[in-house]
């Protein structure tokens, strides 16, 4: 759906929050004791069993799994008690109830209620004393657990709640309600704080928690849960000259034996694992195994650990990025509007299809727009799984491709996108087929541009999108709906300025009538936008994502950079050097630094990159700065324990996967510039974890791996939706885990509280987690070029 605005972390009520066991709560161990009063372990009596009847909307009900997760058990501190599954039921030990209900409470959510839905919700409990051998609670009044399903919004509202008086011994709780709203942000919620606990000093023990709508379909993630591999590897493989790493879930506190074996089941390499210890984003305790030293090559190895525990295959050979590289930018031929999909460009038949929306070759003004005239807004590339292009978004993907051949040509390799090259129609036409790619969007920003004579002249567009989503499927050539250039802002304006003037100096010989019109369109652009600093994009409207960026600080840094590099014009050196951004006194904070909403470090490589009227002083002062943001990564990498190159405390957001690619843009970046192989084994880590060395085993990419995305949100390749559509072509990359939970597909899994790794599903409508996008395959196209030939 291409809404790339990130809400807010949903609030939480209560101050302390303890996970609970220590595997969940990312390695931080619990009170041993609580209090004096409180009980040794005593686990409920059997209670009758809950059937499983494919309606309930509770993961994890019967606590049958050690860990709490998706169950999240808050206290307001130690003080007030603890919490842990013991012998399959979940036993909080209340030590002070403290004042207030939300004091201790156990939740699990976001759920989804559907208005007038008959539930049903079940729960048995056991309570009993402090003081071991007694079967009442400590005196004082009688403890009550209060049930609420409550909306996380603001303001906060329960949709249903209920007091259940305890008594001492067994009890069985079944109640049955009607919902009086819909609303698809709502938790379960169990309190037993303040009045409610009474005078404290009790156990309370609770199995069998059941939340049943009989109209609830049942997810297929739920009903097919694959187990996940416990030795976790890069599942297309690794280059046999560097590091080869993998991770290993494991508790085990001692190293653990592994073996390398060859397709014949030989042994290659053996050794033993490195005990890491808890890996945070992962929720597990994992070991490392490095068999670097095997320096071989062959197809079909297989990493053994133990007896019993396997990786997935993968190979070892120079050329295992080979055919991702070209793959990955197939994606954006395939992604292309206003012109057919056909043989032999498209791959297969699957992905064949007639030219989408043909009327963007006049596309009106929105009424918001505030304009009269249409434009021609023809062509460009489709920028998610939704028919919407923007031009934010536009410019770091057409920036990523055009430094990925500027990149290749300083390394040497520019060759490797030479005509003929690719699999694009036009790949005859005597030019690199790279900028070919790159050149079909950015003549679509240029007719974003607003014309002389009008009011705003100069300035961009925004974007351009249905006045509605379209359903899934829809094909962009069926698509009836109405579609409106939006309005003009500054952000939008200097992404056109930026990737136009660096087109400008890449077709500069290639073609000269062209590169004129970008140098054209880029400094009208750049004026435009410092008359007008301060226009802001639209807020969310219905059809497409807002793409909103409140600072445009370093969209200017970065369109100054390239035309300053492209002009050498003073005007341009001027705003460059003036910026606080040109030569910052305190490094980033921030772990790239490069997405459609911060371009200044994409200004730095373009500068760190192509000779320009800095001077060699001037370039390698760049370069210092971004070799100095490739050492940050890579102590990132040194403290995951499946090498993420970002911060382990990271929260990982809507698109998360191109955080760790352009990580390794960086990083390979840094290792052209030094030719340190540490800076190249960094990059090879970020494409190891997109490739399956991660928390679930999972290749983000489509066609590349054992365990790969199949089934990502997008309008055409919606297999789950239309068996006779295509699943994602060969290349794609999905945006990969999101801790946020924001779509209301994801929700329904019983995922909160999930670690950060695993907060991910391969299914159509999670589009929060997996759709696809431009933004996220241009620099997978650049790292896997850079690995193929680095």
């Amino acid at each position: 759906m291409a809404i790339r605005s990130v809400r807010s972390l949903r609030p939480l009520v209560l101050p302390a929050l303890l996970l609970l066991p220590p595997a969940v709560a990312q390695g931080k161990s619990t009170p041993k004791t609580v209090a004096k009063t409180v009980a040794k372990s005593e686990a409920p009596t059997p209670a009758p069993p809950v059937e499983a009847t494919g309606h309930e909307l509770l993961w994890n009900n019967a606590f049958d799994n050690p860990t709490l997760r998706p169950w999240v058990a808050i206290f307001d501190g130690p003080k007030n008690g603890r919490a842990a599954v013991d012998k399959g039921a979940l036993c909080l030990d209340v030590a002070q109830p403290g004042s207030h209900p939300y004091d201790i409470i156990l939740r699990q959510g976001p759920l989804a209620l559907e208005k007038d839905h008959q539930y049903r919700f079940r729960m048995s409990t056991v309570l009993t004393s402090g003081t071991a051998g007694t079967s009442a609670p400590a005196s004082g009044p009688a403890p009550a657990i209060r049930v609420s399903l409550r909306h996380n919004g603001a303001p906060v509202v329960d949709r249903w709640t209920k007091d259940l008086p305890l008594t001492a011994g067994a009890q069985h709780h079944d109640l049955s309600f009607q919902a009086p709203a819909a609303d698809s942000d709502v938790d379960m919620t169990l309190e037993l704080g303040g009045a409610l606990g009474g005078a404290g000093g009790f156990r309370v023990c609770l199995d069998d928690v059941s939340l049943e709508d009989p109209q609830f379909e049942e997810p297929r993630e739920r009903r097919h849960t694959a187990p996940i591999p416990a030795v976790h590897v890069n599942q297309v493989g690794y280059l046999p000259a560097y590091n080869k790493v993998a991770t290993v879930t494991s508790d085990a506190r001692a190293p653990l034996t592994w073996q390398l074996l060859d397709k014949t089941g030989a042994v290659k390499a053996q050794g033993k694992t490195r005990v890491f210890g808890p890996d945070a984003s992962a929720g597990t305790s994992v070991h490392q195994i490095d068999f670097s030293s095997f320096k071989g090559t062959g197809h079909h190895f297989e990493l053994r650990v133990g007896e019993n525990d396997r990786s997935v295959p993968f190979d070892i050979a120079p050329d295992v990025y080979r055919k991702l590289k070209y793959d990955a930018l197939s994606f954006f031929y395939l992604q292309r509007s206003g012109t057919p999909i056909e043989m032999p460009y498209a791959g297969t038949a699957a992905y064949v299809r007639p030219a989408g929306h043909p009327g963007d070759k006049s596309v009106p003004c929105a009424p918001e727009a505030k304009c009269t005239y249409q434009l021609d807004v023809s062509g460009g590339w489709y920028d998610a799984g939704d028919h919407g292009k923007y031009l934010v978004n536009s410019g770091v993907s057409v920036w990523t491709l055009q430094n990925e051949y500027e990149s290749a040509v300083l390394a040497g390799h520019a060759d490797d996108f030479a005509d003929g090259r690719m699999n694009i129609p036009e790949n005859k036409n005597g030019r690199p087929d790279l900028l070919d790619e790159a050149r079909w969007n950015l003549e679509f920003m240029l007719k974003m541009q607003v014309p002389e004579g009008q009011p705003l002249a100069g300035m961009a567009h925004h974007k351009i999108h249905d006045e509605k989503w379209s359903n899934i499927p829809t094909a962009p050539d069926l698509d009836p709906i109405k579609r409106y250039l939006r309005p003009v802002s500054t952000a939008a304006t200097l992404n056109l300025a930026g990737a136009a003037a660096q087109g400008a100096r890449l077709w500069a010989k290639l073609d000269p009538a062209f590169s004129a019109r970008c140098l054209k369109a880029a400094e009208r652009a750049f004026a435009a936008a410092k008359k007008n600093p301060f226009i802001s994009a639209e807020k969310t409207v219905e059809g497409g994502g807002a793409y909103g960026d409140g600072n445009v600080t370093d969209e200017t840094y970065w369109a100054a950079a390239e035309l300053f590099i492209t002009t050498g014009s003073s005007t341009y050196r001027s705003e460059l050097t003036g910026s606080r951004l040109h030569a910052p006194t305190q490094p980033s904070t921030s772990v790239t630094t490069i997405n459609w909403s911060d371009m200044a470090l994409v200004g730095k490589l373009s500068l760190a990159t192509v000779p320009n009227g800095l001077g060699e002083a001037g370039m390698a002062e760049q370069r210092r700065q971004i070799v100095q943001m490739a050492d940050r990564i890579l102590g990132f990498i040194a403290k995951q324990g499946h090498g993420l190159p970002v911060p382990p405390s990271a929260t990982f957001v809507w698109g998360s996967n191109s955080n760790v690619l352009n990580a390794g843009l960086v990083l390979g970046s840094a290792y052209r510039f030094t030719h340190d192989v540490k800076y190249l084994e960094g990059a090879i880590a970020s494409m190891d974890y997109i490739l399956g060395r991660n928390a679930l085993a999972q290749s983000y990419v489509a066609g590349y791996g054992s365990r790969a995305l199949h089934n990502p949100h997008h309008r055409v390749w919606a297999h789950l939706k239309d068996p006779k559509l295509p699943e994602a072509p060969p290349g794609a990359v999905a945006g990969g885990p999101n801790a946020m939970l924001q779509d209301p597909y994801v929700r329904k899994l019983g995922l909160s509280g999930c670690p950060s790794q695993t907060c991910y599903v391969d299914h159509t409508d999670s589009y929060s987690t997996n759709e696809v996008a431009i933004n996220w395959n241009a620099p997978l196209s650049w790292l896997a070029a850079f690995l193929d030939t680095p």
